[in-house]
């Protein structure tokens, strides 16, 4: 009954956010990536040809973006597993979803974000970016991201030169063995610098069709359905639209099925529905994927923790840790209160209704 339940309400939940990936290129070879890490030797992309790296035509970029508008999402998150500033035409499609009206989010290395290029961003109307900053000392960083010194400085000053030009900031900071123990480090530079937001995570290991952590997390009975990571939809470079992001890790095991209801050929709503259909009737390649993976595990994660400190709000969990700041409206709050008000959704309710 729970499956049929979950499985119920899956098919019907619609995701605000939309990922595309306009670029399988990067110019960082970061040991921990399984896509263009060193250690990795290329793997993803040798067994994922369709994927290799390559940019996506410009045209074709713009008809995803219209496919997302007839959809009816409110953000594009650019570009999975890549560097969104290596794409030649980031200003130009930016712009466009912009025109469109949708938000627009993403990830980077922060390497090619300078003064210039957040002028431009600031320009455009940019809503959101991600650094992912694993270190604030040069020699960690070398080892976790990148040996040359530019990336280095530039990277560490693009998430404070991106906030004081507006655009909301998160830094992440993923654990590795190299920078174990420098998290806090990372946290307190950026919270002097008034950083919106930071997250921390720990490396993942894709091994086969598995999705699997490197450290170990309590396993919990598989029931399906119930997974927090599905309905995170990422159009691929190739024209396949995934509905999870460790379909798309592993993306060779499940790309027959896909190939044969391509986005190229369909709308977002009846590619999902294909997709929902194939989990709802138990399709094997779905199942085989699905019950090992580890970022089912990872989706019931239990609230270990919410507090408010130096007007961050920190709701730690086993493997994760997420640090927000408090809007300027509730600062003078206590922060027992405060503490209370995050626990039971207020603030996000308050966002919602536009009260802050």
């Amino acid at each position: 009954m729970i499956e049929k339940i979950a499985l119920y309400l899956v098919g019907h939940i619609k995701p605000r956010v939309v990922y595309l990936q306009i670029t399988t290129k990067c110019n960082y070879v970061c040991p921990m990536c399984p896509f263009h890490g060193s250690g990795y030797e290329g793997k993803y992309f040798k067994d994922n040809p369709s994927l290799k790296p390559q940019n996506m035509p410009l045209d074709e970029a713009k008809k995803c973006i219209d496919k997302i508008v007839d959809y009816g999402a409110n953000m594009v998150a650019m570009s999975p597993s890549a560097e969104f500033f290596i794409y030649p035409y980031w200003e130009e499609i930016s712009r466009y979803i912009k025109q469109k009206g949708l938000k627009i989010s993403a990830t980077t290395n922060g390497s090619f974000v300078t003064k210039e290029v957040i002028a431009k961003l600031k320009d455009i109307g940019f809503d959101e970016l991600i650094f992912s900053i694993d270190s604030i000392n040069q020699e960690t960083y070398a080892k976790v991201r990148s040996s040359k010194e530019k990336d280095y400085q530039t990277a560490i000053s693009a998430p404070i030169l991106a906030t004081e030009a507006g655009i909301y900031v998160q830094v992440h900071f993923t654990q590795q063995k190299p920078n174990r123990g420098e998290k806090d480090a990372v946290f307190s530079f950026y919270k002097m610098q008034n950083i919106r937001s930071m997250t921390f995570g720990i490396e993942l290991h894709t091994e086969e069709n598995k999705e699997l952590t490197i450290m170990p997390i309590e396993r919990k009975e598989y029931i399906h359905g119930l997974c927090g990571a599905y309905n995170n939809l990422v159009i691929l470079i190739d024209g396949n639209l995934v509905s999870c992001c460790g379909f798309a890790n592993r993306y060779k095991y499940i790309k027959p099925k896909l190939d044969a209801f391509s986005l190229r050929e369909h709308s977002i709503c009846e590619v999902l529905s294909y997709q929902h259909s194939l989990m709802a009737n138990k399709d094997e390649d779905v199942m085989k994927l699905c019950c090992s993976c580890d970022l089912y595990q990872i989706a019931f994660e239990s609230k270990n923790q919410i507090s408010v400190e130096n007007n961050y709000v920190i709701i730690k969990k086993t493997i994760s840790e997420s640090h927000f700041r408090i809007p300027k409206e509730l600062e003078n709050i206590p922060n027992n209160i405060l503490s209370w008000m995050y626990q039971n959704n207020i603030v996000s309710k308050m966002k919602q209704d536009k009260i802050l």
